[in-house]
């Protein structure tokens, strides 16, 4: 089998949900979803595609490493990863299907069939930052199912800020994202559990301040309280709060993961495979990490086609957390007709992993066509 041509198209949803299809001699062809950032179709068309055209699709670790050693100095991270990580997610489609077995087990099999999400809601209801908002996002998203739910905090409380720029909390800001933490808790009571992200913008002090302000809520995490690239600053968070410290969103490759996870500078890992690698170079994250006893939550901001490929690898890792369900892109109310799989995808907070070969779910060519990115056809 080799491959034989490489396709890519645009869906205008919550981002844009690029697509990529690649072809085999034999009628095969692999799906993948890349991560949304700009120029990674351009990557594939002119820095990748020459480099895989007539390559064998089953051969992935080989076909990976080269296309790596093809992009010397651009592979560390950003769009040429991001396209990368898409191909190789293609690729396990197509070895699923030409084996007839889903992508899980060819990660090494399934711990479980259903994963657990954490549905990320964003900010309150109609995006505000007001204590009522808040309360009634936690309340949405308990009562469509969710044990788990993520805020994020950073810009709550923006018109106490006093310098935007010096990464510093002024106590009105604490003042006020305590204030909304309380909202949202005594909304749903102590059963639903609650993380906030930060997406790492504060010092250290001021990380700790507002992590003692939150620590009474009983928080299933705080994700990225400081910049990531400073493991010392994080590991001085995570030594300082009670509240389990979440990072990695911002990494990539086991090269960016194996200094944090080393000197356990955080209690928990974030891992999203279409940015850090693809697959098998996140499953590999998660296993060093599991040396360490250390849990891994997988990080979305992809579309139900990114969300199944990442399932199968949620199913396949030992000290798996969470999967993010990007679920305040619920604002496009098409969302899960742009997939067709067997059965119902999500239930009771869960993520039901496909069963059938390769990815186990399709694009559904009628709703893609239907909300396509002007120029950009369906793989014709």
């Amino acid at each position: 089998m080799k491959i034989t041509e490489i396709k890519a198209t645009i869906v205008e949803g919550s981002y844009p949900w690029v697509y990529f299809r690649v072809l085999t001699d034999e009628g095969l062809y692999g799906l993948a979803e890349a991560y949304p950032v700009r120029g990674v179709i351009e990557v594939v068309q002119r820095q990748l595609e020459e480099h895989l055209i007539g390559r064998d699709p089953l051969a992935i670790e080989p076909l990976y490493n080269y296309l790596l050693e093809r992009t010397p100095g651009q592979s560390t991270g950003g769009t040429t990863l991001a396209a990368i990580s898409a191909i190789e997610v293609a690729l396990w489609d197509i070895k699923g299907k030409a084996l007839g077995v889903p992508v899980y087990q060819l990660l090494g099999g399934a711990y479980r069939d259903r994963v657990r999400l954490y549905a990320d809601v964003g900010h309150g209801t109609h995006m505000e930052d007001t204590t009522q908002a808040w309360a009634d996002r936690a309340r949405e998203g308990r009562d469509d199912g969710f044990a788990a739910i993520k805020f994020d905090i950073d810009h709550s409380a923006d018109e106490h800020n006093l310098d935007p720029v010096n990464r510093g909390l002024s106590l009105g800001e604490l003042d006020k994202m305590e204030s909304l933490m309380a909202a949202a808790r005594e909304a749903v009571g102590p059963g639903l559990d609650i993380c906030v992200d930060c997406h790492g913008l504060y010092n250290v002090r001021d990380a700790l301040l507002l992590a003692e302000r939150l620590a009474p809520y009983n928080l299933m995490f705080l994700e990225d309280p400081v910049p990531p690239e400073n493991i010392e600053a994080m590991a001085k968070v995570t030594a300082g709060t009670p509240i389990p410290i979440c990072t990695g969103e911002f990494l990539h490759r086991r090269d960016g993961f194996r200094p944090l996870i080393e000197s356990q500078a955080c209690d928990m890992l974030h891992i999203d495979a279409a940015s850090t690698g693809g697959l098998w170079e996140a499953k590999k994250i998660a296993d060093l990490a599991d040396l360490y006893y250390m849990p891994c939550a997988f990080h979305n901001i992809v579309s139900p086609l990114g969300l199944a490929a990442t399932a199968h690898l949620a199913a396949a890792v030992r000290n798996l957390h969470t999967m993010e369900l990007p679920y305040h892109a619920d604002q496009v109310p098409w969302r899960w007709d742009i997939i067709q799989a067997d059965g119902p995808l999500i239930e009771d907070g869960y993520f039901n992993v496909p069963q059938g070969p390769g990815l186990g779910v399709d694009l559904d060519a009628d709703t893609a066509r239907a909300h396509l990115r002007p120029g950009y056809t369906f793989f014709e």
